[in-house]
C-alpha cells in the first residue's frame, strides 16, 4: 500500500499569502498611525486649553491678593526675526505687512519678519560654544526649518509708542526674546560685561526656541517704543478673534478695509490689536507655571512647536485707550482650543 505523497505550498501560493500579509500590515501600520495623529492632535487641544486655564487662574490669584503682574510674561517671543547686531525699530503707530513672497529675506536677515527658519552663515553654534554644524549643513537646514510655517501669513509687525509699551509692561510684558538669523547663541552675542547684562541684568538665551535647537538662535531686549512684536492680522484671523472672545464688527458695506492694509481694521474700529508672543521655554510664564513647556506635537520637530500667548490692546485715547489684557493661547498654526478640539474631531472621522 503506498503512503500519499506530502504536498507543501507552492511558490504561487506563498506569494498570495505574502502579499494579503503586506496589505493588512499596510493597512495596519496606517491606522496605527491616524491614531497616533489624532490622540496629537486631541492632546494639542488639552494643551492649549490648559494653558489657558493655568495663566487666567494666576491672573485671577494675583488680582485677589493685589499683586502686581509685572514680569508675568518676561521673555516670551517676539516671533520677530531680524539680525542680532541691532533691535528692529519702527515708526511708532506703524505696521509692517507679510509681502506675497513671505518674511523671508534671502540677503540675510536686515529686514525684520516673522520667524520662518534660519538664513545662512559660516557655521552654526549653540549656547555654550560648541560647533554642532558646518556651512555645508545650512543648506538642507534652512529647507527643513520652517519656523511659524503657514501661520506667519497671518500675522504682522506693529512698532508700539510708549503708552502701548507701558500699557504691555502693566499687563507682564516687559522683557521680550527675539530670533536671530544666524549663528549668534550667547556665546557670539558676548553677553559678559555687556549693557544687557550689566544695566539690565538680562540672561542670555541660546540653543533655540522650539524650531531646531542646534540651528536658531534668540536673544532678550527690553521692550522700548518703536520695536517690533508681532499682531495678528484681522483680515485672515476673523475666526481667532471670535474664538478669543473679541469682539469682530461686522465689515459689510464698511468703506475703506484693506486686506493688505489690514490696519484699517483698527482705524475703523473694526477690531482690537492683538499682540502675539511666543512661550518660549525661558519665559517667566513657562518657569512659573510648568513643570515641563507644553508643545505641539502634531507637527514635526522643524516647525515652531511652542504655544502663543494672545493679548488684546484697546483702540482709542486716554488712559483706557491702550489697555492690554491677556486674550487667550493659539497653537502654532493659529487654532484656538476649539479650533483644534474641531480639527481633531473633524479629521478623525
Amino acid at each position: 500500500m503506498k503512503t500519499p505523497a506530502k504536498r507543501g505550498f507552492t511558490l504561487i501560493e506563498l506569494m498570495i499569502v505574502i502579499a494579503i500579509v503586506a496589505i493588512v500590515t499596510v493597512i495596519a501600520i496606517g491606522k496605527f498611525s491616524d491614531i497616533r495623529v489624532t490622540a496629537a492632535r486631541r492632546a494639542n487641544a488639552a494643551n492649549i486649553k490648559n494653558i489657558d486655564r493655568t495663566i487666567r487662574t494666576s491672573l485671577a490669584e494675583k488680582d485677589l491678593k493685589e499683586e502686581s503682574v509685572r514680569g508675568m510674561f518676561a521673555y516670551c517671543e517676539a516671533l520677530i526675526d531680524v539680525d542680532g547686531t541691532k533691535v528692529p525699530e519702527g515708526s511708532e503707530g506703524t505696521y509692517l505687512w507679510a509681502p506675497a513672497s513671505g518674511w523671508y529675506d534671502g540677503a540675510g536677515g536686515v529686514i525684520p519678519g516673522i520667524y520662518c527658519g534660519i538664513k545662512s552663515s559660516a557655521i552654526v553654534e549653540n549656547a555654550s560654544g560648541t560647533t554642532t554644524g558646518t556651512v555645508q549643513d545650512l543648506g538642507t537646514a534652512h529647507e527643513s526649518n520652517k519656523g511659524l510655517g503657514a501661520f506667519a501669513d497671518s500675522l504682522g509687525i506693529y512698532y508700539p509708542n510708549a503708552k502701548e509699551v507701558e500699557s504691555l509692561k502693566d499687563a507682564g510684558v516687559g522683557v521680550v526674546v527675539y530670533h536671530n538669523y544666524s549663528n549668534a547663541q550667547a556665546k557670539n552675542l558676548g553677553w559678559s560685561g555687556s549693557v544687557w547684562e550689566q544695566t539690565y541684568g538680562l540672561h542670555s538665551v541660546g540653543g533655540g526656541p522650539g524650531m531646531r535647537p542646534d540651528l536658531s538662535a534668540c536673544y532678550p531686549a527690553v521692550l522700548t517704543n518703536g520695536m517690533a512684536v508681532a499682531v495678528l492680522n484681522p483680515a485672515k484671523c476673523e475666526a481667532a478673534y471670535r474664538d478669543l472672545g473679541l469682539d469682530f464688527g461686522p465689515t459689510n458695506n464698511v468703506t475703506g478695509l484693506s486686506a493688505s492694509t489690514p490696519e484699517t481694521y483698527f482705524r475703523k474700529g473694526i477690531c482690537k490689536r492683538v499682540v502675539v508672543l511666543g512661550m518660549g521655554r525661558d519665559s517667566d510664564v513657562t518657569t512659573r507655571y510648568f513643570e515641563n513647556l507644553p508643545r505641539n506635537e502634531t507637527l514635526d520637530k522643524t516647525r515652531y512647536r511652542n504655544y502663543l500667548l494672545c493679548f488684546s490692546m484697546n483702540n482709542g485715547t486716554g488712559n483706557s485707550g491702550t489697555t492690554v489684557k491677556f486674550a487667550g493661547v493659539l497653537d502654532c498654526e493659529g487654532n484656538t482650543w476649539k479650533g483644534a478640539q474641531y480639527n481633531a474631531d473633524w479629521k478623525a472621522q
